[in-house]
């Protein structure tokens, strides 16, 4: 089946399997194609950008996702999941006469949300999307860390500075896709390694610099072998200066234009296409994923079985469709931020629920449309009744409209993935923040008077206040990350954390998929004389530098 979607106006295919599936879940086809699903999804979700304001119920000052002129009340953590209120309290009832999503905003901008979500997080007052953390600071998407600062999507870690998609490592810094690893830097695509510096795609290895590809070796420089002292000279000339540092980064962006690819970062994958997965079967467009089975369109996802267009969806969620941020979910649809739940549809922030429709943070709820309970009987009457009216309008099937994103698209991961600019994202129905979360022109020291050595600064930096030199915002120097400096010998970052951030996500391969051919010619492999007749489907376009292999051909290469 061909649609044209209803946003971008471009064609997309709905194929006989995914008929199967929605038929299964009992949800018409989708009326966007795949990335302006992903869009609206994502729209739902501020992961980094933080606000200070007080708690709408104590008048306590708090850190929040949300700035003070919110039309919803905000409640801190604490309020929230007490029982000093009850979301029951706003309910309402359905008017078959307005349109349905009219009413679930006018019910979203009456119950209150929760300022963060960090759980069992110890002096980690700056997280988000954080679980069992403790010492930690501006981390998010991110468990069971200690002592890490500025990190996105990190696990099991201590000491990790600057970091993207790293878990079970220590003592790391601007690291991406790093796994088990300790005391790297400027590390993309590592594991099991110690002492690496500007490294690509190693494993095993120690005391490495501007080196790419490499198995279980020790000293290497360029890929080749050096003495000891080499090493450590070449390390201490590279950290000795934030110039020196500045040169050592344009070297090893040469030098991974040289380097071998996979086509996919896959690892105990079967039947799969997308990029950075793990342990994943029968399973399409999916991307930083693990332990999936029969899933398709999915990303950041955990161990999901039989689901469609996931989006940080974790712990066994099972026959869903269309849903965002959400916990160990049953047959669920078009919902965000729900967790421990199962049957529900178009539903916000609701927890340990059953048969719900078109909720907002209820708690141990079931049979309860708008917030107002109902009998089963009669929840089932009155949903079927708002499902066909919903159909009538072409709407049912669709994830919820963007004018009930509590957050403005310049916020969100949609910005990350699909940036738009304010009247693009308008245009399309988005909202957009005005508010800005940080401040300019407060800086004590100029950036071209940074200091540009590691042994130029003391404590006093700590009172300073500096500005970035890309988007111009101010930013201070933590206590613990000057103390992380002093320990790695690294001299001071020259941009705030969220610049820093979008130069490490620009370096990952995009969420797209490109059919490609190997482009291996060695004779020596099993292809012979002629050129590797293998093809696939890889995040690495035609544009790129990068000499792609198949999965085959880069094993016997690399191994």
């Amino acid at each position: 089946m061909k649609k044209n979607c209803k946003n971008c106006k471009k064609e997309f295919e709905v194929r006989k399997e995914d008929l199967n599936f929605y038929e299964k879940i009992k949800s018409p086809a989708p009326n966007y194609c795949p990335d302006c699903r992903v869009m609206r999804r994502l729209a739902f979700r501020n992961e980094r950008t933080l606000y200070k304001r007080t708690c709408s119920k104590t008048g306590k000052p708090i850190v929040s996702l949300y700035p003070e002129n919110t039309p919803f009340p905000v409640y801190d953590q604490h309020i929230y999941n007490g029982d000093e209120w009850d979301p029951m309290d706003y309910g309402q009832d359905y008017d078959p006469s307005r349109p349905f999503f009219d009413q679930m905003l006018e019910l979203k901008n009456k119950v209150p949300r929760i300022s963060l979500l960090a759980i069992n997080c110890a002096n980690s007052e700056y997280v988000n999307n954080t679980e069992d953390s403790r010492n930690c600071y501006l981390i998010f998407a991110a468990q069971k860390n200690e002592d890490c600062l500025y990190c996105r999507l990190l696990y099991r870690s201590k000491f990790v500075v600057d970091g993207a998609f790293v878990a079970d490592s220590e003592l790391c810094y601007e690291c991406i896709d790093v796994r088990k690893s300790y005391k790297c830097m400027f590390a993309e695509s590592c594991e099991t390694s110690s002492d690496l510096l500007f490294c690509f795609d190693l494993r095993d290895c120690q005391n490495c610099i501007f080196s790419t590809n490499l198995r279980h070796k020790s000293y290497h420089i360029f890929n080749k072998p050096v003495p000891r002292e080499e090493f450590e000279a070449k390390k201490k000339e590279i950290l000795s200066s934030y110039k020196k540092l500045n040169e050592a980064k344009k070297i090893f962006e040469e030098v991974k234009k040289k380097a071998l690819v996979k086509y996919s970062h896959q690892v105990k994958c079967n039947n799969a296409t997308g990029d950075y997965l793990y342990n994943c079967h029968q399973t399409s467009f999916a991307f930083d994923s693990e332990n999936s089975k029969n899933c398709k369109y999915i990303a950041d996802a955990e161990t999901p079985l039989d689901c469609y267009d996931l989006n940080n969806t974790y712990y066994n969620p099972e026959l869903c469709l269309d849903i965002m941020g959400v916990l160990r979910t049953y047959n669920s649809k078009h919902s965000v931020y729900i967790f421990y739940t199962s049957d529900l549809e178009y539903c916000d922030s609701v927890n340990n629920s059953e048969s719900c429709f078109g909720c907002v943070g209820l708690r141990k709820k079931k049979y309860c449309i708008l917030n107002k309970q109902y009998g089963k009987e009669e929840y089932e009457k009155l949903k079927k009744q708002i499902v066909e009216s919903m159909k009538k309008e072409a709407i049912y099937g669709d994830f919820l409209p963007p004018a009930l994103s509590p957050f403005g698209y310049n916020e969100t991961l949609s910005q990350t993935y699909f940036p738009l600019t304010e009247s693009e994202a308008k245009a399309l129905g988005y909202n957009w923040q005005d508010e800005a979360s940080g401040t300019y022109g407060k800086e004590t020291i100029r950036e071209k008077d940074m200091p540009e050595t590691v042994n130029e600064i003391s404590e006093d930096i700590l009172k300073e206040i500096l500005v970035c030199k890309e988007c111009k915002k101010n930013f201070r120097i933590t206590k613990s990350e000057f103390d992380f400096y002093k320990r790695m010998n690294l001299p001071l970052p020259h941009k705030d954390f969220e610049c820093r951030h979008q130069d490490r996500m620009k370096k990952r391969n995009p969420r797209k998929l490109w059919p490609r051919a190997c482009m291996c010619e060695l004779k020596t492999h099993q292809h012979g004389a002629t050129k590797c007749p293998n093809e696939f489907e890889t995040s690495y376009s035609l544009e790129r530098p990068e000499i792609v292999y198949c999965e085959t051909c880069y094993q016997q290469e690399v191994s």
